[in-house]
């Protein structure tokens, strides 16, 4: 019996005690909202402002995984976007200043002017409102953001609309365009940005061929794929046609332009690349000039010791026939580094023939085959070029090439 009692009390002192601790718990839980000193505190609410003027809405935003959510309409009406909204599909839709935008609760990918871009979280429904994406939904209505995590403040400053902001990028192409339509070598210059690497060779290799020759450039279209902050990437289609002046191969040719705002928030032309070209007269084809058979054996001997440079691997050598103001210099340089260490190459010249020369200039049209014989896979190709010699010192030197269209000789191995 003694032995029964003992357990039982030691039964009862053992509920006690959970229940005193449950008790403990709730106190806990309850005292705690009040502070003490080893409670955590709770972060602080987020501020939005719209160009200095705090964003209302009747819910407070929160932050997911880094991405901070607001309710949609407040935003979009924020924005200048007409709201619409779709019960059946929880189908968010913004729509105004040269954007459509549609987004879907539970879905991590938006439609942008009928383009799918990714979410890094998809809308969400929280207390019966529909939150979603504010960095998102911004930046593609032209806005730009900014987070400051010690006033857990976001800035949001709305300026122009996506249609005025595509329209400035637009105008100020079209102004290089014009720069360069009426030869103006300052104006071009201007019209890069004061960081573009283009700034060197563009306005040096322009500034030479309006002293040769009239090309007239017509841009056949433009269009801004990309439009973020102070940056944009403009896919555009020109022709080139020569008018008036020295030996020129008129062509049409696809170009992926990087272009930024300045510090005045002028648009201005950072980068460029060439992504596909076709010449609108036959490549190489006679041109009628009377050429001095004397020229023609020096383009000959001039070519064909660069050639032998590169069948010798010899850097320094190609290097001396290259001229010094050339544009491709250093792209030449580098690009011939590489080869050099890559790959063992025999390069042999077929047909040399002089199309037409201009004072220091002579336009040189070569076929030439290369053939690999060590080195990770690659085709044999023969191709055509057109090169541009230009004196320096009495002794002629390249200066600029062009290639049409590879031939190959084998399959890559």
């Amino acid at each position: 019996m003694g032995q029964c009692r003992s357990k039982g009390k030691r039964m009862m002192n053992k509920r006690k005690l959970t229940a005193l601790a449950l008790v403990g718990g709730l106190l806990a839980a309850t005292l705690a909202p009040y502070g003490s000193g080893s409670a955590v505190a709770a972060d602080p609410p987020i501020e939005i402002r719209f160009d200095g003027e705090t964003l209302v809405s009747d819910a407070e935003p929160f932050i997911k995984n880094g991405t901070t959510f607001v309710p949609f309409r407040a935003l979009f009406e924020r924005l200048g976007l007409e709201v619409g909204w779709d019960p059946a599909t929880r189908t968010v839709t913004g729509q105004g200043g040269g954007v459509t935008m549609t987004l879907r609760v539970g879905n991590a990918e938006a439609i942008v002017n009928g383009d799918a871009k990714p979410l890094l979280e998809p809308p969400a429904i929280v207390g019966g409102r529909t939150f979603v994406p504010l960095r998102f939904v911004s930046e593609n209505a032209g806005a730009d953001v900014a987070w400051n995590g010690a006033e857990r403040l976001i800035a949001i400053v709305t300026g122009p609309s996506i249609a005025e902001r595509e329209a400035a990028v637009r105008a100020a192409y079209e102004a290089y365009v014009a720069a360069a339509n009426r030869e103006d070598a300052s104006a071009v210059l201007r019209a890069l940005h004061a960081q573009s690497p283009l700034r060197t060779t563009l306005y040096k290799s322009a500034a030479d061929a309006f002293a040769r020759r009239d090309v007239e450039t017509t841009v056949e279209s433009l269009v801004v794929e990309e439009l973020h902050g102070g940056q944009a990437t403009v896919l555009v289609t020109e022709s080139n046609r020569r008018t008036a002046g020295a030996y020129y191969v008129d062509n049409r040719v696809d170009l992926k332009v990087s272009m930024r705002q300045d510090a005045s928030g002028a648009w201005a032309i950072y980068d460029a690349a060439t992504l596909g070209q076709e010449w609108l007269q036959p490549f190489g084809a006679d041109t009628g000039a009377d050429v001095d058979a004397a020229d023609e054996t020096i383009a000959r001997n001039t070519i064909a010791s660069y050639m032998e440079a590169l069948n010798r691997e010899d850097l320094t050598a190609a290097l001396r026939l290259v001229h010094a103001d050339s544009p491709m210099r250093s792209a030449t340089e580098k690009t011939l580094a590489w080869m050099f260490e890559t790959y063992e190459l025999t390069h042999e010249l077929e047909n040399v023939r002089v199309l037409e020369r201009s004072g220091d200039e002579m336009y040189v049209h070569t076929v030439q085959a290369m053939r690999k014989s060590a080195g990770p896979k690659l085709a044999d190709v023969r191709t055509r070029s057109i090169h541009t010699l230009r004196l320096a010192n009495g002794q002629w030197k390249l200066y600029a090439t062009i290639q049409g269209k590879a031939e190959a000789l084998s399959i890559p191995q």
